[in-house]
This record gives C-alpha cells, sequence and structure tokens, in this order.
C-alpha cells in the first residue's frame, strides 16, 4: 500500500508543478538556449530537476520517516541537484563538477561501508585484498552513472524515459527479494519523473537540466549499488550494468571517440548514439522511442538472468 501512496503524492505533486515551474523559467530567463550542438530550437525552461526532486522528496515525507540510508542518498542527492542548477546558469568546469559529485559518492559509501565490507568479504573473499578495489569501482560508479544520464539527455524525454525504465527494473528486482527502501525511493522517483515526462517529451516544453539529469543518474547509480550490496550475490555486480548498458554504452564511446579525434574528453560534441540517428533521417520522436525500446530488452535482459 506504500508504494500506492508514494507513487500517487510523487505523480501529483510533479504535475501540478511542471507547468508553473516552466512558466517561472520563462519569465526568470532560466532557459537552455538553442545552440550550434544543441537540437532544440526555441529557448526552453530547464527547471525540471526542481520539479522531480520535489515530487520525489514530498511523496517520502508523507509517508516515511527520512533517516538512515534515506537521509543519506536525500543528502546527497541535494548535493547533485545544486551543483546542477549552479551549471545550468554559470556553466561550471567539468573537472570541478567531477570533484564536487565524488562527495556525495563518498557519503553513500561511508555510510554504507559495513555493507561493502561484508559483501567484499562473503562475496569477493576469493580477490584477497584485491576485492577492495569495489571502493574505487563505486566511486566510479556512482560518478559515472551521474554522468552518463547527463550525457544521454540530448533530445526531449530520452534520459527521463530511460530512468523511469531503469527505476521499474530496479523496483521489480526489489520486489523479487523484499527490499522495502530502495522500492520506495525506485517508485517515488519513477512516480515523479513519469508525471513530468508529459511535458518534457517532444516537443518539450521543459527540460530535465544538468540539474534533473544528474540527480536522476546519481539515483540510478546508487540504486543499483545498493542492490547489488543487498543481493549478497557477486555475479549481481553485472545486473546493473546491463540495465544501464545503454547510456554506459554512449558515455564509453563519446570518450573514446575524443581522445582518438585529439579533442578534450569533456568536450560536448554532435556525436553522440542519438544525435547519429537524426543523422540517419529519423525523426525526433522515433530517435527517442527507438532508444527507450533499447533499454527495455536491456533491462529485460537483466530481469531474466536474475530471475
Amino acid at each position: 500500500m506504500k508504494y500506492i501512496e508514494v507513487g500517487v503524492i510523487a505523480f501529483v505533486v510533479s504535475y501540478i508543478l511542471t507547468p508553473y515551474m516552466a512558466r517561472v523559467g520563462k519569465k526568470q530567463n532560466m532557459v537552455d538556449l538553442p545552440g550550434h550542438r544543441k537540437v532544440h530550437e526555441e529557448a526552453t525552461p530547464n527547471l525540471g530537476g526542481i520539479v522531480i526532486f520535489f515530487g520525489f522528496l514530498l511523496s517520502l515525507l508523507f509517508i516515511v520517516q527520512i533517516e538512515g540510508q534515506f537521509k543519506t542518498l536525500l543528502i546527497g542527492g541535494v548535493i547533485i541537484l545544486l551543483l546542477g542548477v549552479v551549471d545550468d546558469i554559470v556553466d561550471l568546469s567539468p573537472k570541478y563538477k567531477f570533484v564536487i559529485q565524488m562527495i556525495p559518492a563518498l557519503l553513500v559509501i561511508i555510510y554504507n561501508s559495513n555493507l561493502i565490507n561484508s559483501f567484499i568479504v562473503n562475496q569477493l573473499k576469493s580477490f584477497d585484498l584485491l576485492g577492495y578495489l569495489f571502493y574505487p569501482f563505486l566511486i566510479f560508479w556512482i560518478v559515472g552513472i551521474t554522468n552518463s544520464i547527463n550525457l544521454i539527455d540530448g533530445l526531449d524525454g530520452l534520459a527521463c524515459g530511460v530512468t523511469i525504465i531503469t527505476l521499474i527494473t530496479f523496483f521489480i528486482l526489489g520486489l523479487k527479494q523484499n527490499f522495502t527502501s530502495l522500492n520506495l525511493i525506485s517508485i517515488a522517483l519513477a512516480a515523479s519523473m513519469l508525471s513530468f515526462l508529459k511535458y518534457n517529451f517532444y516537443p518539450a516544453k521543459i527540460f530535465l537540466g544538468d540539474s534533473g539529469s544528474t540527480f536522476a543518474g546519481f539515483m540510478l547509480a546508487s540504486i543499483g549499488a545498493l542492490w547489488v550490496l543487498k543481493s549478497e550475490q557477486a555475479f549481481f555486480i553485472f545486473i546493473p550494468i546491463i540495465i544501464l548498458a545503454l547510456p554506459i554504452f554512449d558515455t564509453l564511446f563519446a570518450i573514446w571517440r575524443r581522445y582518438r579525434s585529439h579533442h578534450p574528453i569533456f568536450q560536448a560534441d554532435q556525436g553522440h548514439l542519438h544525435h547519429r540517428l537524426l543523422a540517419q533521417g529519423i525523426t525526433h520522436r522515433n530517435v527517442v522511442l527507438l532508444l527507450w525500446g533499447i533499454s527495455i530488452i536491456c533491462s529485460v535482459i537483466a530481469l531474466v538472468i536474475v530471475w
């Protein structure tokens, strides 16, 4: 019953806030301007992160106590959200962003250190001391996925839809193993973003902005890591990677592409998968639907493996 209550509250709050924030964004000139690297042709408000955050937060505040794991993820999420808001306004250097993004990643890891140590000792014991490389791997995972969702946020509704599909997948996996806290977080964010998607799908009236895409990425990375740790199955390390294969592949390919062409790794370009599909003459809407389909296939593969 809690899942339904959380989902309904998140959906309603986001549905009410989204058009209001779109108007505020236009009035205050907090918009994403068109450019040679961008697909949209009109200045569009980019305050979506604030919308999905409040839908997510209020739904949980009404139903559960914000403590322990909830509080840690919330504090980390707020840091990521505020960093994204500042980046949307002043365009921060990628190096500074990476350094600051490590803070919430470390918060999640430090709070769950006992869970991580138990996983290393029980599941990675065959690797001996090398098992403790799992700590830097988790930092890399959280920061990497935080940014990979931001990188695929290049078409209306793309990152939002991929995030919803991933959250629903983690929710189904959590139901199987009765991970109530992770399930509540997943359904709260999924419902908030599902409501937001009505205004974010092509042609978008409001964007996620860096604040929304990085917040979503941070939550996905954290939920995926905690699901693996709670599952207590070493092989399940690969499950979140399979589920998020689309943004992971796109990010790794972007890094490789820029490295080979001797361009700065952090320099944005139009070589992402969605740009390439658009260049093939596929419509904006159909590219998004196609990539959603790929994300669904990855999620189904992961579910089949776990079952």
